[in-house]
């Protein structure tokens, strides 16, 4: 991901050490909020790479319809799905296991 212009300034930089769990969740929330861009707009199928970064974060969006029904959908198949969203998730930071498939099966 292209890192920020100079005039930016990242908050752990700031001089103030108060604690303010908020700023915290906003800052970490709008970190991956910035990968999931990243990661769509460079991909190679856009399309794809949507899906697998929402079924990676959990999204509503994904609920009622299976990896294997979503890679049907998008012409590719059920692992180039789930190694999109692995590959995301490795990106991220986040492991979730809601909608990979772990083992042979669908957890």
């Amino acid at each position: 991901m292209i890192e920020q212009s100079v005039d930016f300034v990242y908050p752990e930089d700031e001089l103030t050490h108060e604690e303010n769990l908020y700023r915290e969740a906003a800052r970490r929330f709008l970190r991956i909020m910035n990968l999931k861009a990243d990661y769509v707009a460079n991909a190679k199928n856009p399309a794809l790479a949507n899906w697998a970064t929402s079924y990676a974060l959990g999204l509503a969006v994904c609920d009622g319809m299976s990896i294997t029904n979503r890679a049907c959908q998008l012409n590719v198949s059920p692992q180039a799905l789930s190694k999109s969203i692995k590959a995301f998730q490795s990106i991220a930071g986040i492991n979730t296991n809601a909608y990979t498939y772990t083992n042979g099966h669908n957890q």
